[in-house]
């Protein structure tokens, strides 16, 4: 299902334990995560202007935007009374990506898109919809409360991370000795940062520290992304296919993500 997700909805799954992670984590794994580009600027916005959020919150927030699906802003915009401008165009957005579902907190644009096209619910109904257990989201309004959560890594991200970490070595060693030896030590560091960050994640570690090595290891894989790419450029390693390393990292980024959604 391709699921259009509003500014709010993202907002309150990055800065907040509630209703709308436990939903991010559930699209994000099952489903096809639709924004728009205003959606984008508006994310940004709120993080870095309004509620000063964290380096951090803002990078992962970043990582999950970077593997969802970003459609253009819309070609024609129905304007009206009822909501403003940027509301509006979001909705549009949302009927011309062809998504099959809308997701908002904003009340006041929920009762418009209801008269849309476009199938329209709030963050309660859509967990109501997959019939997700009403005790594994507060019942209060969302923010407001803390979810239960685990502490436990997701089975096979760790060894995933290892058997990276394994494959960057044996690949920076047959660099290190060219002109590339530079960025290969640049990317050893960084590639076999990930699976070290998630070491012994299970030995009873609190919720801050779970989030803190969890967004570290996000940010090695990021950067594991970067110097990878950089490596990839024509004329700088052309003897070497890169893209399985790439598909991997991405696969990481992914995982971790999710996971760090929970």
């Amino acid at each position: 299902m391709r699921v259009f997700l509003d500014t709010n909805v993202l907002v309150s799954a990055f800065v907040s334990r509630g209703l709308c992670t436990d939903l991010l984590k559930i699209v994000l794994g099952e489903h096809e995560v639709l924004v728009s580009n205003l959606v984008v600027k508006e994310l940004k916005r709120v993080l870095r202007d309004k509620l000063r959020a964290p380096e951090s919150v803002f990078e992962y927030a970043l990582g999950i935007i970077d593997h969802v699906e970003v459609v253009p802003n819309p070609t024609a915009v129905a304007s009206g009374p009822e909501f403003d401008d940027d509301d509006a165009a979001i909705l549009a957005a949302a009927i011309e990506s062809e998504a099959d579902l809308f997701v908002t907190g904003d009340q006041e644009l929920l009762a418009v898109a209801k008269r849309s096209p476009i199938a329209a619910v709030s963050p309660r109904k859509f967990m109501e919809l997959l019939r997700v257990p009403r005790d594994s989201y507060p019942s209060t309004p969302e923010g407001d409360s803390e979810p239960r959560v685990s502490e436990q890594l997701p089975e096979g991200v760790g060894e995933k991370a290892f058997e990276f970490a394994l494959s960057v070595i044996a690949l920076c060693k047959t660099l290190e000795d060219g002109r590339e030896g530079v960025l290969a030590r640049q990317l050893l560091r960084v590639g076999t940062s990930i699976g070290a960050s998630l070491e012994d994640m299970d030995a009873g570690t609190s919720r801050r520290d779970f989030d803190r090595r969890m967004a570290g290891a996000l940010k090695k894989a990021c950067e594991t992304k970067y110097w990878l790419r950089l490596l990839d450029q024509p004329g700088i390693a052309p003897e070497i296919n890169f893209e399985p390393y790439l598909e991997t990292c991405l696969e990481l980024i992914r995982l971790l993500a999710v996971a760090r959604a929970e």
